[in-house]
């Protein structure tokens, strides 16, 4: 197995209700080049694959008899409709760039849209926070105007900033949520909004985030949360109705299961079902589809795999589910889609270790062919607040077949083990740092590896902490890779899209009440004490983690005569290995395999 065959993998995503309840959806697949592209596809399934678009689309929804997608046209995306009793794609709005839109009941749509194109290379002004995003770069700012569009009609509904971030139709009006103002904003406080005939009224929020609209006939469904745990504070589905906001469940809600064989969009609810409303929750490493009742009681649904998307029609519940050794497949009552049918990863090996502190870090091992000792790569996740389980992971699947074994494992900051087990508070390099290495003790003493070669790598967070620990444990590793990490908390602070949210929600810190906890927490404190051979892996238009922590660790473990490589990669941002071109993305993973092959 080489790093092209990623060329050969299909995607499923953006699952919705299509006509006569059957499945609407998107299919990616990789066109090879020179550069090699990714090709999404509008498609239908009744037992056979119907392909209903041969053209780049996004964010498919179905209103009879018309199906509503985005297609880029130019430097932004447009509104299109496709009427499915025959011609071709009709092009809906003329604008600057629509954002988002939501179908309303009687054939009207509601469209959020830039007022005026930023036009390139001049400067840019800005008086809120945030003014980046990573995949999208510089955001507009008070040039976004949201638009009904009905009979052919448009007109202007609301000129405002910070502007809407999502919207759904309800009898009584346009639910909107914003932040209420740019404090608001900066602190990430959503605000439920009523758009009515006699103009804006404020229903519920300005504690938290706010996501994932769904009306129903008894009332509004959402997601939130309040941060009353930091960063680690896992979400709730919430009911509003009669004014009345109420919990109904609670928990680590939606697919937080690391894999980099997903490209697109995945629904995870909630959604009205008529006897109850269904989202994904992730559970031990699992993503499962539950039903819950107006009664708060929730009831997980049998699938395939992990769930990572649904559609309930009237013809059934229709899944998209993947597991260890394949990306997502489509089933349903029509039958199962597998688009990646003959292509199967290596299943890993269940595990856990027992912390003398009285809690279970559970995890997952891939042992390569042969009797071993085989050499060991500890692998970190992304988050904290992500996990590993039943998704393909197939970098990891490649250095397995490379001949490495790799241990991989939920240590505390982990989702679905519950809520005490998801936060930090605080703690990052301490209860993390146990866990990992309790883990990879036990790892090492019941499996067939070699204690003297083993290496350490993770992207995001999981950068973070190879940092961390190669600083701390200097020889610990043989070899080690820190892709898109962090090494410095203050230079993060104000230069990430995410900088100083997430530092006060999992530091508690800013610069200048605690300029010590910031500098405590950052391995560029800790980078004289690294002795491991150290790949550093970043993108140069990652505005997540910026560049500037790979170059500072890159330049300091140079300059302190660590063996080092610096592998940075132009136009991508913190998805690289996810959604990155795909070339790119084949470049990298050989990079990884280069590094260990030198060094491990």
């Amino acid at each position: 197995m080489e790093p092209e065959i990623l060329y050969r993998f299909r995607f499923l995503s953006d699952l919705t209700p299509g006509p006569e309840g059957l499945p609407l959806f998107f299919l990616t697949d990789i066109v090879e080049g020179d550069p090699p592209r990714y090709r999404t596809r509008l498609a239908l399934y009744d037992g056979t694959l119907r392909f209903l678009t041969q053209e780049e689309a996004r964010k498919p929804r179905y209103q009879a008899p018309y199906v509503y997608f985005l297609r880029r046209v130019g430097e932004g995306q447009e509104l299109f409709r496709l009427d499915l009793r025959g011609g071709e794609a009709e092009r809906l709005t003329e604008t600057a760039g629509v954002l988002d839109y939501a179908l309303g009941p009687q054939g009207q749509v509601a469209f959020l849209a830039l007022e005026e194109a930023p036009r390139p290379g001049t400067p840019r002004v800005f008086e809120g926070w945030p003014f980046k995003s990573d995949g999208k770069g510089l955001l507009p700012e008070g040039q976004v105007a949201l638009y009904l569009l009905k009979g052919g009609e448009r007109r202007l509904l609301l000129s405002r900033y910070p502007a809407p971030k999502e919207m759904v139709f309800a009898p009584e009006g346009l639910y909107l949520v914003m932040p209420e103002d740019l404090k608001a904003q900066r602190e990430g406080r959503d605000t439920l909004f009523l758009l009515e005939e006699g103009g804006l009224r404020k229903v519920y929020g300005g504690v938290g985030p706010i996501q994932a609209l769904e009306w129903s006939p008894e009332g509004l469904f959402f997601l939130g949360h309040a941060f009353e745990r930091g960063g680690g504070t896992e979400a709730r589905l919430y009911h509003l109705q009669g004014g009345r906001a109420r919990v109904l469940l609670e928990g680590s809600l939606g697919n937080s299961i690391n894999s980099d064989l997903r490209f697109g969009a995945h629904p995870q609810g909630p959604r009205w079902g008529e006897d109850g409303v269904y989202l994904v929750r992730t559970e031990a490493g699992e993503a499962r589809l539950c039903r819950v009742g107006l009664d708060g009681r929730a009831e997980a649904l049998p699938a395939g795999g992990s769930v990572l998307a649904f559609a309930k029609t009237e013809k059934g519940l229709f899944l998209l589910t993947e597991d260890f050794t394949r990306p997502a497949r489509l089933e349903g009552p029509l039958g199962t889609l597998d688009p990646n049918e003959g292509l199967a990863l290596p299943e890993p090996l269940y595990t856990a270790w027992e912390s003398p502190r009285g809690h279970v870090v559970p995890g997952f091992v891939l042992l390569p062919e042969g009797e071993g000792p085989h050499p060991l790569i500890l692998y970190i996740h992304g988050g904290p607040h992500t996990a590993f389980g039943r998704a393909p992971m197939l970098e990891l699947a490649l250095f397995q077949k490379a001949g490495y074994a790799v241990a991989f494992a939920n240590p505390r900051g982990s989702t679905g083990y519950g809520q005490d087990y998801a936060l930090l508070e605080g703690a990052w390099g301490e209860r993390d740092e146990e866990d990992l290495l309790g883990f990879l003790d036990h790892v090492l003493a019941h499996f067939p590896l070699d204690p003297e070669r083993v290496g350490v790598a993770g992207g995001s967070y999981g950068g973070y902490m190879v940092n961390w620990l190669t600083a701390r444990h200097p020889h610990r590793f043989r070899a080690a890779v820190t892709d898109r990490s962090i090494c410095n908390w203050f230079s993060f602070f104000g230069a990430s899209d995410i900088g100083p949210r997430f530092t006060f929600l999992e530091l508690f810190a800013t610069p200048w009440e605690a300029p010590e906890v910031l500098w405590e927490k950052s391995p560029l404190r800790l980078a004289h004490q690294v002795k491991t051979p150290t790949l550093v892996v970043h993108a140069e238009q990652d505005h997540r983690c910026p560049i500037d922590q790979g170059e500072a660790w890159y330049t300091a473990l140079l300059h302190l005569g660590v063996k080092t490589r610096f592998f940075r990669v132009p136009e991508e941002g913190h998805e690289l290995s996810r959604s990155g071109r795909p070339d790119r993305r084949v470049a990298r993973l050989r990079a990884y395999l280069d590094w260990w092959r030198e060094n491990l």
